[in-house]
Parts: structure tokens; C-alpha cells; sequence
């Protein structure tokens, strides 16, 4: 009985000491890093798309050499041709992840080339986030660890597109 006892204490001790720190409470799923928000678009479609992303890059477009994989963070999978509005979470799925930091140029870019290219001349950008209803300068997204940014929302409006970065048609 002596023996029962003893082996029932040092179960009871391995599982204080190796058990429930943190006792019934519910497993804290990390949040991956991440930006939602919706674009919307107004006017007609260009004829002729044949591909609608939202691209993220690290830095502004200043010039043609911008636009390179370096500076590329961020891809989306296709966006519809012809859709109103698009509702996105970058966590769901993309060509491009992006993590936790500081982004200065983000876009809905659109081509007329049936392949995913990196050629700037490929491309047009058919709407561009901006911040605070400033649209002066691109807005800048900060993604902080295991957070998921909202409202980072985009306006395409075919009927006055916004500047083209450098490097374009």
C-alpha cells in the first residue's frame, strides 16, 4: 500500500512539474503576419487583361530599377477580371509571403501578358493604397509581428488612373 502511495505522489509531482503550466486554459494560436482589406473598382475593365494582382514592394517605385525581386514582397494570386470588389486577406494565399516590417508601395497592378512576368513593362498599376486619405504618396504599411493589419483598403478607378511608377509603357 506504502508502495501505491508513493508511485501516485511521484505521478502527482511529474505532472505538477511537466504538466498545465498554465492550467485549463485554451492553446493561443499565433496570429500569422498579414494585411486584409478590399479593392474596389469603378469604371470599366481594360480590355485585354489577362492578370490582376496585388503587389506589395518594400520601397517606393522611384525609378525603373525598383521594380526588381528584391524589392518585390508581396504577390497575390490572380484577381477576377471584371469583379466590383475583391475582399483579401494576404494570409490566405499568394505567390509572394509577406512577414512583419515596413512596406512603402502597395498595388493592384494589372498586364495584358498571359504569363507572370517581372519585365516593369509588363505592367500597369491600376490602383495604389494610401494612407489617411492622402493621395499625394503611396501609404505606408506596417505589419507588426503575429498581426494581421485591416482596412488596407484600394480604390481602382479605370476612369482616372493613378501615376505609373518609372520604367512603363
Amino acid at each position: 500500500m506504502l508502495r501505491n502511495f508513493t508511485s501516485s505522489l511521484i505521478l502527482l509531482l511529474l505532472f505538477h512539474l511537466y504538466g498545465c503550466n498554465k492550467g485549463l486554459s485554451p492553446v493561443s494560436a499565433e496570429e500569422k503576419a498579414g494585411f486584409s482589406g478590399t479593392i474596389t473598382f469603378i469604371g470599366k475593365w481594360p480590355e485585354g487583361i489577362t492578370r490582376t494582382h496585388l503587389v506589395v514592394f518594400q520601397h517606393e517605385l522611384k525609378s525603373s530599377s525598383d521594380f526588381n525581386i528584391l524589392n518585390l514582397k508581396f504577390v497575390s494570386l490572380e484577381i477576377p477580371y471584371g469583379v466590383k470588389t475583391y475582399t483579401y486577406k494576404s494570409t490566405d494565399s499568394s505567390y509572394i509571403a509577406i512577414g512583419a516590417g515596413t512596406y512603402e508601395y502597395v498595388a493592384v497592378a494589372q498586364s495584358m501578358k498571359p504569363a507572370l512576368s517581372l519585365n516593369r513593362n509588363d505592367w500597369f498599376v491600376a490602383g495604389v493604397y494610401y494612407s489617411n486619405n492622402d493621395t499625394t504618396r503611396p501609404g505606408l504599411l506596417e505589419i507588426p509581428e503575429n498581426t494581421l493589419v485591416r482596412n488596407i483598403d484600394i480604390i481602382c478607378n479605370f476612369n482616372e488612373p493613378p501615376p505609373q511608377p518609372p520604367g512603363g509603357n
